[in-house]
């Protein structure tokens, strides 16, 4: 769960929402590479399309954005996401 202390709202996370927003918050202020994103999340050998990462993040945006906490995740074009 994410609350935003401003306005005490409070929404639920997926499992992956969760561990990217963990891994951005542990690099505060540091551009995250996709690709250790990805392998962050699925630590495997087996093949993730690219653009599933992409909706991840795009559903992590929608969700932080339910409780008011818009522009927080940064997209740095060919180079990953900070927070």
């Amino acid at each position: 769960m994410v609350t935003n202390t401003l306005t005490g709202t409070s929404t639920e996370l997926t499992k992956n929402e969760l561990r990217i927003l963990s891994l951005l918050l542990s690099r505060a202020g540091k551009i995250v590479s996709r690709s250790a994103i990805m392998q962050d999340l699925w630590d495997s050998d087996a093949f993730v399309d690219d653009n599933t990462l992409t909706v991840n993040i795009n559903r992590l945006r929608t969700t932080l954005e339910k409780i008011g906490i818009k522009g927080y995740l940064t997209t740095h074009r060919g180079q990953g996401y900070s927070v």
